[in-house]
C-alpha cells in the first residue's frame, strides 16, 4: 500500500511540474524592453510635490475648474486599514469624495475620468473582488452621485480605464484582460442604455507583446516568473474634438489610435475597424496615458520613473525623470497645460502570489506621492 501511494505521490507531482513548465512557456518569459528615454525637457527643479500620502494613489483626474481627483490604488486593498478611498485634493490635502457616507462604494475604484458635462466618472473592475464592473458619476457642482449601474457578469470585467465622449453619451472602457489568460479589447457604452459592444478583442494593438518589465525592484512578475506581468490596453484619451480615440497597450511598443466615428459605429465588423487603427508612433512600457491641447500625447514609462510625450508626427521625447517614482502610474493635464502624475509604487509591495501587501511593507514605503510638473509647449 504504501509503495501505491508513493507511486501515486510521485505521479501527480510530476503531473504538476509539467503543469508548471507548461504555463511557463506559454505565459513566462519574454525580453527586456529597449530604453527610450531621451534627456528630460523639463529639469527636476521644475517638478513640485503636490501631496504625500498615507497610501500609495493610483489614478488621477482634473476638472475644467482645477479640482483634482485620485483614488488610493485598489492593488493596495486599503480597506483594511483605512476608510476613504476617492479623494479630492483640497488645500494640499485629500478629502474623502464626495463623503465618508459613499466610500464603502468606492473602495475598488481604478479608472476614472471627468466629462464635459462637469461628472467625475469611476469604474470598478470586476477582477477587483466583485462579481460586475460597476459604473459611477458625480455631478460636482452638488457632488451628487447621479449614475451608478453595474455591468452583467463578465461584460468589461478588467476595464480599468475609461473616457467619456465630448457630448456625454458614450463612454469608451479599456479592458486589459488577464494577463495573456484572455484577451484585451476595448468596450463602447451607450450611457442612454447602458449598452455595450466589445471591440478590437483580438487585434494586435490591444493585445501585450513579450516584453518583461523591468523597474528597480526586479522583473516585474507573478509566481516568482512564472507568469510574465503582461498587460494588454490600459491608457486610453480622447483628443479634443472628439475625432481619435488614443489607446497603449501596457507590455506594447507603439501606441495607436482610431477615429471615433469608427469606434461607434455598429455596422462596422472587426477586419473593418482593424483597416482603421493607425499606429502613432513608439512608446515606452507604459500606464496612464493623456492629451495634451496642442495634441502630444503624454505617456507614464514604468520602468523608468518617468513620463515620455509623442508628438503628432510621431516624436517620442523624455518629459520629465523623477527619481523617486517608483511606478509611474496616472497622468492628467491641468487647465493651465501642466501635468499631475501619481506614483502607485506597485513593485515595491506586489506580492509574487499577488496576495494584499503587508501593512508594513506599505508603511516602509510611505510618503506616497502626486507630483505636478510643466508641460512644455510646441516649438515655434
Amino acid at each position: 500500500m504504501k509503495r501505491i501511494l508513493l507511486r501515486s505521490g510521485a505521479v501527480v507531482l510530476a503531473l504538476v511540474v509539467v503543469l508548471l513548465v507548461g504555463v511557463r512557456l506559454v505565459y513566462g518569459g519574454g525580453e527586456p524592453y529597449p530604453d527610450q528615454r531621451t534627456p528630460p525637457l523639463v529639469p527636476a527643479d521644475e517638478v513640485e510635490v503636490l501631496a504625500e500620502l498615507d497610501w500609495p494613489p493610483g489614478n488621477v483626474t482634473a476638472s475644467a475648474e482645477g479640482r483634482i481627483f485620485f483614488n488610493t490604488h485598489p492593488f493596495v486593498q486599503s480597506q483594511r486599514f483605512a476608510d476613504a478611498f476617492l479623494f479630492e485634493l483640497v488645500d494640499g490635502r485629500p478629502r474623502p469624495y464626495p463623503n465618508a457616507e459613499l466610500q464603502p462604494d468606492l473602495q475598488w475604484v481604478f479608472g476614472m475620468t471627468v466629462d464635459r458635462q462637469g461628472r467625475l466618472w469611476v469604474i470598478s473592475p470586476a477582477t477587483l473582488d466583485r462579481e460586475r464592473t460597476r459604473l459611477q458619476a458625480f455631478d460636482l457642482a452638488t457632488n451628487e452621485r447621479v449614475v451608478d449601474h453595474q455591468f452583467e457578469p463578465g461584460v468589461a470585467r478588467f476595464s480599468q480605464d475609461l473616457r467619456i465622449m465630448p457630448d456625454g453619451q458614450t463612454a469608451i472602457l479599456a479592458d486589459t484582460g488577464a494577463f495573456r489568460f484572455t484577451a484585451a479589447s476595448i468596450v463602447i457604452v451607450d450611457l442612454a442604455r447602458f449598452q455595450t459592444r466589445t471591440v478590437l478583442d483580438e487585434h494586435p494593438s490591444t493585445q501585450p507583446q513579450d516584453w518583461v518589465i523591468q523597474t528597480a525592484h526586479g522583473p516585474h512578475s507573478v509566481g516568482w516568473g512564472l507568469v510574465t506581468f503582461s498587460v494588454g490596453v490600459d491608457g486610453i484619451a480622447i483628443s479634443d474634438d472628439g475625432a481619435y480615440l488614443y489607446y497603449a497597450t501596457m507590455s506594447h511598443d507603439t501606441l495607436y489610435r482610431m477615429p471615433t466615428a469608427a469606434l461607434l459605429d455598429p455596422s462596422l465588423g472587426a477586419e473593418a475597424l482593424a483597416e482603421r487603427v493607425e499606429a502613432v508612433g513608439r512608446k515606452p512600457l507604459s500606464d496612464g496615458i493623456e492629451l495634451s491641447a496642442d495634441g502630444t500625447v503624454l505617456i507614464t514609462d514604468v520602468e523608468h520613473g518617468s513620463v515620455a510625450t509623442l508628438s503628432p508626427a510621431g516624436e517620442l521625447r523624455t518629459l520629465v525623470a523623477i527619481d523617486e517614482v517608483v511606478w509611474a502610474d496616472g497622468i492628467t493635464v491641468m487647465p493651465d497645460g501642466s501635468a499631475v502624475l501619481t506614483d502607485s509604487a506597485i513593485p515595491s509591495y506586489l506580492d509574487p502570489l499577488l496576495r494584499p501587501p503587508a501593512l508594513e511593507d506599505l508603511e516602509r514605503g510611505r510618503p506616497y506621492r502626486l507630483y505636478r510638473f510643466p508641460v512644455p509647449g510646441p516649438k515655434t
